[in-house]
C-alpha cells in the first residue's frame, strides 16, 4: 500500500512573514509530510479585503530554506495569474532551492474579486479549463524537451530551450485541484499526475467522483492508477459540540442544510471520529490529505476576527486543532497503515 501522506495549507492571508516562519517551523516539527500555500492576491473567505497576502511562488522560495523534510507546494496556482513559461521558471527555481520537493498544484482560478481588481483576464469557465490544460502540457513539454514545440489556441511554442531542467524526473507531480464533472474531471484524466478536490462532501460523494473520473480515463486511454489522488480538507478537532457547531454554521447556511448535515460534509469532532472518517477516504485510495489552516493561527486571534461569525469552518481551525490532528489523530493512524 502507497504511503499516505498527511499535511497542511496555510493560506498566506492576514498574516505576516515572520509569523507563517514560525508556523512552518513548528509544522515540519509536528511531522507533517507536506506543507502547502495557497496562490491568491486577495483574501478570500471574507468580504474584507485589506488583509496582508503574499505571493505564493516568491513565498515558496523563501520557505523552502525554512523547511527542509516536508515536500512544498500551491494549493493550487491560478492560471491565470501567469504565463506558462513564467510558471514553469518559478517552479523549477523551487524545484532547485528546496532540493527536489516541490509539487506543482494548479487549477483555473476562481477568485472574481481579484481578478476584477486588478484587471487579470478572467473568462468564462470553459476557456479557462482550456487555458488549464493548455497551461500544462507547455510546462510538461518545458520541462522535458530539449527543445518544445507547441500549437495551441492561446500558447505557442517554437524551438523553445528551458534550462535548467527540473531536478525531479521525470518532472514535478503536477497535481490538478476540480471536481467539475463535464469539463474538469475530463481535462484531469487527460493530463494529471495527481487529482485533488477540496472536498466539502461524504465518502459515498467521493467514491461517485472516483467513478466519473475513471470513466473518463477509459476514454482518454489512460490508467486510473497512473493519477495520484489527493483531497484538501477542512478540518476542527474539539470535543466542544458546540464550538463545532459555531464553526459549522456559515457552511450549514451557504449550503442550505442543517449542522448535523454539515458535520457529515467535513472533517469535524474528536479524535476518534476525525480518524474513522480519515480511515473511510484511504479505503477509496487517497494517498495524500491537505487540511486547511488559516491566519492568526491561535484562538485568541480567530476569535478578534471582526467578522469571524461569517467565515466558514477553515477560518476557524487554529494551531491547537492541528497539534491535536498531530498528536491524537495522526499516530496510531500512520501505525495502522505501517
Amino acid at each position: 500500500m502507497p504511503k499516505v501522506r498527511f499535511g497542511i495549507q496555510t493560506g498566506q492571508q492576514e498574516t505576516t512573514w515572520p509569523q507563517l516562519r514560525d508556523t512552518w517551523l513548528e509544522l515540519e516539527q509536528l511531522g507533517f509530510d507536506d506543507l502547502w500555500v495557497y496562490d491568491h492576491y486577495l483574501p478570500t473567505g471574507t468580504e474584507l479585503q485589506d488583509g496582508h497576502v503574499t505571493d505564493a511562488w516568491s513565498l515558496l522560495a523563501a520557505l523552502s530554506q525554512v523547511v527542509h523534510r516536508p515536500r512544498i507546494g500551491t494549493l493550487v496556482t491560478s492560471a491565470t495569474f501567469r504565463h506558462p513559461v513564467a510558471l514553469a521558471k518559478a517552479v523549477t527555481t523551487v524545484d532547485h532551492a528546496s532540493n527536489r520537493r516541490v509539487i506543482l498544484g494548479i487549477g483555473t482560478g476562481w477568485h472574481r474579486p481579484e481578478h476584477h481588481a486588478y484587471d487579470i483576464y478572467f473568462p468564462g469557465n470553459a476557456e479557462r479549463i482550456r487555458r488549464l490544460e493548455e497551461t500544462i502540457r507547455v510546462i510538461r513539454l518545458l520541462w522535458t524537451q530539449d527543445r518544445a514545440n507547441f500549437e495551441g489556441r492561446y500558447y505557442n511554442l517554437r524551438d523553445a530551450p528551458f534550462q535548467p531542467k527540473p531536478l525531479q524526473k521525470p518532472h514535478p507531480p503536477i497535481l490538478v485541484g476540480g471536481a467539475g464533472e463535464q469539463l474538469t474531471l475530463p481535462m484531469v484524466a487527460r493530463v494529471a499526475d495527481d487529482w485533488n478536490w477540496n472536498i466539502t462532501g461524504t465518502p459515498a460523494d467521493y467514491r461517485r467522483k472516483l467513478k466519473i473520473l475513471h470513466n473518463h480515463c477509459k476514454k482518454a486511454g489512460r490508467d486510473p492508477s497512473e493519477i495520484a489522488l489527493s483531497l484538501n480538507m477542512d478540518f476542527l478537532i474539539s470535543d466542544d459540540p458546540n464550538r463545532i457547531a459555531s464553526a459549522l454554521s456559515v457552511n450549514a447556511k451557504d449550503a442550505g442544510i442543517s449542522i448535523e448535515e454539515a458535520q457529515k460534509t467535513t472533517l469535524v469532532g474528536n479524535p476518534d471520529q476525525v480518524r474513522q472518517r480519515l480511515e473511510e477516504f484511504i479505503d477509496l485510495g487517497v494517498t495524500t490529505f491537505m487540511f486547511s489552516l488559516r491566519a492568526p493561527f491561535d484562538e485568541a486571534g480567530t476569535q478578534a476576527l471582526p467578522d469571524i461569525h461569517q467565515r466558514a469552518l477553515r477560518y476557524h481551525t487554529t494551531m491547537d486543532d492541528v497539534r491535536r490532528m498531530a498528536s491524537e489523530v495522526l499516530p496510531p493512524l500512520r501505525q495502522q497503515l505501517a
